[in-house]
């Protein structure tokens, strides 16, 4: 303490100069509009560049974890179609689906009717009614297509139906979201009579032209409830996190169109 008066009494005329220098400055750019433009266009240059900064180094220090997660998006996809490294595999693979990556930039899980917005659109050949995909499992279809970005419907959006089967029994059933939990869903249209157990795994049908089959898409949580004499109700946890969602897969069906096309309609 006495160390602390000394220095003020020897500087304190400085410090008091300083002080005084200081509030005449914020005064000044307070009460002059343009001083107060130059000073905000400085401060945010400065703040700007410091985020910028501070984010690329969190992309950098992450890139080993990225580059792990692409390598295992890849292998999954390869193994969920089948595919090995030989020349007519990787033909049937390109023949049958096409994945474009996509990098996730808006997401939103706590609304009732939740989109994702990927930095993919219309001049990357993305078009409404594809699926989205993730190294996990089912995260949606695309909705709406700009010129470079597209809106995904993911699964937790009440308007939200994917066709699945049971991997033990190739029972087929939808899933839809009770817009409770982004970790849960629900799997409607169960028979009755199927007696199903906690840990029961579901994946896509491959009935519908967004999804290929197989394609995971969650667990049951517990035992079902009777919705009517005939089918049934579940609560299924997705293997999808949508909280951690990053990184995506559209898939383009290249033959859509013509499956389309033979589709008869009254």
């Amino acid at each position: 303490m006495y160390n602390l008066f000394i220095f003020l009494k020897k500087h304190g005329a400085v410090i008091l100069f300083i002080l005084l220098e200081v509030i005449c400055l914020i005064m000044i750019v307070q009460s002059l509009p343009y001083h107060n433009r130059k000073m905000a266009s400085v401060s945010n240059g400065i703040s700007g560049n410091f985020l910028k900064t501070v984010s690329n180094w969190n992309d950098y220090l992450h890139l080993k974890r990225e580059n792990e997660t692409l390598a295992e998006q890849n292998a999954l996809l390869l193994k969920r179609l089948g595919c090995d490294e030989t020349e007519s595999d990787m033909e049937y693979y390109d023949d049958v689906f096409t994945y474009v990556p996509a990098h996730v930039v808006n997401n939103s899980i706590y609304d009732v009717n939740n989109y994702i917005v990927i930095d993919k659109g219309r001049a990357d050949g993305i078009e409404p009614d594809m699926g989205v995909i993730c190294e996990n499992g089912v995260v949606g279809k695309v909705v709406n297509v700009s010129s470079h970005f597209a809106s995904v419907m993911s699964m937790l959006n009440t308007y939200s139906i994917i066709s699945c089967r049971f991997v033990d029994n190739q029972y087929v059933a939808n899933v839809v979201w009770d817009s409770k939990n982004y970790r849960y869903g629900l799997v409607k249209d169960i028979p009755s009579h199927l007696i199903i157990n906690k840990g029961d795994t579901l994946v896509t049908s491959g009935f519908s032209n967004s999804f290929p089959a197989d394609v995971p898409v969650g667990t049951i949580e517990n035992g079902h409830d009777n919705d009517n004499e005939m089918f049934s109700t579940a609560k299924l946890k997705f293997t999808t996190n949508f909280s951690t969602l990053r990184h995506v897969f559209v898939v383009k069906n290249n033959y859509k169109s013509e499956i389309d096309s033979l589709c008869i309609t009254n």
